[in-house]
């Protein structure tokens, strides 16, 4: 059976990933597909709109075939380590034979070229990206600049959509792990990223999130699969402002020590957030006090997400240590059955199949992830 795989949030799942996945059957030829989807949080520090269980039934209703899990610690982390470990997820089943990934650019020889510049780092390039950083950019605008000064306009032009960004990510874990799965990419069409402009039937998730959250789930129909939609109206929806008071208390009682360890703080950037907590009324007021030319909104979430859950910069460089199964239909029985044979981590799908693994990693792991189970259940 060819199998692609797709790593996705679907946070909410809309017309757009209906588009990918159909077109990833069409390019490859897949007969099936697996999703390896975030979990109740996601890349851009915030939680899901909507639970994990309900995304992954609406992904197999939408032409996934079975999908796991992306765990917490590395859903909320950077681009690079969110793709570096859902590549090895993907790379460990051993029954995959695509990757696909949506990008701006669709020219993957391009794409290819920037991801292998990245992973052989030169001397010329670290240099470079020493030098923009110490100027006070954030490290990827940093990383855009030092590719210009070394390749050209062209490569910062394909740093600066996000998508790109990410499938460049994508294409060196492949790289790094040695991978045959082959890379497939799908171009973007309609909304783009965090555009607030619409078509007919299309709308960036951005943009349908902010819908939603306004109470407004009637006015994001036109851009969500009937099938979505339906399932979609029975849910509660999520946010981080329902806790974000707790968010707040946790960074002042946080002794700056262990703010320290947690994953991208930096450059005693502890003492800043402390002091802006300290001062705070919302979380989005701290972040605008916090926020700085080198530190992104993006970056500043993801350390006040990871700050709450207690991820530390150790536990994000861990490997994965399990393949988690949330959801599948009769095809994806058979992919599990596959892969049980071929993979080289355990595939689980509750506390009873853990609790018979050898390895604390593994157990220490799941332990955690119930634990932000939990606290999602708060927002």
């Amino acid at each position: 059976m060819k199998t692609a795989a797709i790593i996705c949030e679907y946070n909410p799942f809309h017309s757009g990933h209906k588009f990918h996945i159909d077109e990833t059957k069409r390019k490859t030829g897949a007969d099936a597909i697996i999703a390896v989807m975030s979990g109740n949080f996601v890349q851009r520090g915030d939680v899901a709109v909507f639970k994990k269980e309900t995304r992954a039934k609406i992904a197999l209703l939408n032409g996934a075939d079975l999908v796991l899990e992306l765990p917490a610690r590395y859903s909320s982390a950077s681009a690079e380590i969110f793709a570096r470990s859902a590549a090895s997820i993907i790379n460990s089943l051993g029954i995959v034979d695509y990757l696909s990934f949506g990008a701006e650019c669709e020219d993957l020889t391009s794409l290819s070229a920037l991801a292998d510049f990245f992973v052989s780092e030169s001397p010329e390039f670290s240099e470079a990206l020493k030098k923009h950083s110490a100027n006070g950019l954030s490290f990827p605008a940093a990383r855009a600049k030092s590719a210009e000064d070394l390749l050209g306009k062209d490569a910062k032009n394909l740093l600066s959509t996000p998508n790109n960004l990410l499938g460049i990510e994508y294409l060196k874990a492949l790289s790094s792990l040695g991978s045959n799965i082959i890379p497939v990419v799908i171009p973007r069409t309609g909304a783009q990223h965090d555009s607030t402009l619409t078509t007919e039937t299309t709308a960036s998730a951005t943009y349908i999130r902010s819908l939603i959250s306004s109470g407004s789930l009637e006015s994001a129909k036109p851009y969500i699969p009937t099938s979505a939609f339906e399932m979609l109206k029975e849910e509660r929806v999520h946010s981080l402002k329902n806790i974000e008071k707790a968010i707040l208390c946790c960074l002042i009682n946080t002794p700056a020590e262990r703010l320290r360890q947690i994953a991208d703080v930096t450059e005693g950037l502890e003492n800043r957030i402390k002091a802006a907590a300290a001062s705070s009324n919302s979380l989005e007021e701290l972040l605008d006090k916090v926020k700085t030319k080198r530190y992104t909104h993006s970056r500043l979430r993801r350390i006040m997400l990871a700050s709450l859950l207690g991820i530390t910069d150790e536990q994000r460089q861990s490997p994965v240590s399990y393949i988690k199964i949330l959801d599948h239909n009769e095809k994806g029985r058979k992919l599990i059955a596959a892969a049980k044979k071929t993979a080289v981590l355990p595939i689980v799908r509750n506390t009873s199949q853990v609790n018979k693994l050898e390895g604390s990693d593994i157990k220490s792991m799941w332990e955690q992830e119930r634990t932000f189970d939990s606290i999602y259940n708060l927002c």
